[in-house]
């Protein structure tokens, strides 16, 4: 009881300080009018600093604060394959391949697409239990790694405990995937106004994330998680984008979509 008591109040205080910031945050910003203009200014600043911005929305989502906590129910593997070797630990499934596979899958959904003789299509099985590509996460990890998020809410997950990732050798072979889920998913709160995705393009560059020469993903509209509290993570809405620096180098760029705060790391 007194966990529960804890947990609820740790969820409170924690939403209440966000709504808190939040609503300063808005009391103290600029009318619509003069933060388009101020926008608009800025991503023609960008431009001119020969930033390469993929096409954005001005749109205004909604989303909510969610609770969940990690999941046991993770995939079962059909006794029809032996070729791989299998363990879970801390509620991840990890599988390794003991021969790479060569399967160029089809993105299918259906059971029969998932195993072809004794090898495992992971991208078929990863669409199978539910998870969509992420193009973002996947880009950053250029061949090495394929990501499929799990979706909450409508939005995928980029945290690390909704995620089946498929890894890659050098040839292109999948050498293996692991699987984490996330279950008893909660809404915290109703549905809010977020930061549109031209709001976060501005708050990387303002953050000094954005240098000249630099081209910039399309940013997408996430669940990172935030914390946790009695073995609940508590997940809030981020834009996640990928810039590609002028050296090649790829970092994952995140902007809180309640606050604007950077959450790049």
């Amino acid at each position: 009881m007194q966990f529960k008591r804890l947990k609820i109040l740790m969820i409170i205080l924690f939403i209440s300080l966000d709504t808190f910031l939040f609503v300063w945050w808005r009391s103290n910003r600029p009318d619509s009018v003069q933060v388009t203009d101020a926008n608009t200014s800025i991503i023609a600043e960008m431009k001119h600093q020969n930033i390469q911005l993929s096409k954005f929305s001005t749109k205004i989502p909604y989303a909510n604060y969610l609770a969940g906590k990690q999941s046991d129910k993770l995939i079962s593997l059909s006794g029809k394959v032996s070729d791989y070797d299998a363990s879970v630990k801390n509620q991840k499934l990890s599988v390794n391949f003991k021969t790479p596979q060569s399967i160029k899958s089809s993105g299918s959904k259906n059971e029969t697409s998932k195993y072809i003789g004794n090898q495992i299509d992971p991208t078929a099985l990863a669409y199978s239990a539910g998870y969509q590509y992420n193009k973002i996460l996947s880009y950053e990890q250029g061949a090495k790694q394929g990501i499929y998020s799990q979706k909450i809410d409508k939005l995928p997950v980029v945290s690390q405990q909704g995620l089946f990732v498929v890894n890659y050798d050098k040839d292109g072979k999948a050498t293996g995937f692991t699987q984490t889920k996330i279950s008893h998913i909660t809404e915290l709160r109703d549905e809010r106004v977020t930061l549109s995705e031209e709001d976060a393009i501005v708050s990387l560059y303002r953050f000094n994330e954005l240098n000249s020469g630099d081209k910039l993903s399309k940013g997408m509209l996430s669940y990172d998680s935030a914390l946790k509290v009695n073995g609940y993570d508590i997940y809030t809405p981020v834009w996640l984008f990928v810039v590609t620096h002028s050296d090649g180098e790829r970092d994952t760029l995140k902007i809180n979509a309640f606050t604007g705060d950077n959450l790049s790391e």
